[in-house]
């Protein structure tokens, strides 16, 4: 129930809108990664993470990291371990996001939705053992071809 007044709030913020919520929305699709994930933001409810799901998932940003406790935690084991116990900030949550464009290029947003995936225990119930006794790290198995690092 305590999302439904967001929910309320953002329809109504989007209906006062120029041009309307959809119009405005689709305009977000024109705008640089940090440009939409603040407009998003204006919206009641909305953070940085839900922010970048959305400009992941519908608004074609393929490089936007949504980083909560469960990706800096994937960041921190397989691309950053200097980062190891260090508190999760707003500065920290950047540093992640450009660890894996930084590593995984134009389509980083995606590589991180399957590791974020892959770590679920649901998910890891439908592999081998095998696979999670060896020594390699899962970031090290997925390779995406990345033409601005390779």
């Amino acid at each position: 129930m305590i999302r439904a007044k967001y929910i309320v709030g953002t329809v109504a913020a989007l209906r006062a809108k120029p041009g309307g919520g959809v119009n405005w929305l689709a305009s977000l699709r024109k705008l640089e990664l940090q440009e939409a994930i603040d407009a998003l933001c204006s919206l009641p409810g909305v953070g940085p993470k839900v922010a970048a799901c959305i400009a992941l998932f519908s608004l074609d940003q393929h490089h936007a990291i949504p980083v909560d406790t469960h990706v800096w935690q994937i960041a921190t084991r397989y691309i950053i371990p200097e980062l190891a116990g260090t508190r999760l900030t707003p500065k920290i949550c950047n540093r992640v996001a450009d660890a894996f464009v930084s590593k995984y290029g134009k389509y980083a947003g995606w590589a991180q939705t399957l590791l974020f995936i892959a770590e679920l225990p649901s998910q890891k119930a439908l592999l081998p053992s095998s696979f999670w006794d060896t020594k390699e790290r899962i970031s090290d198995k997925l390779e995406i071809k990345n033409p601005e690092v390779n």
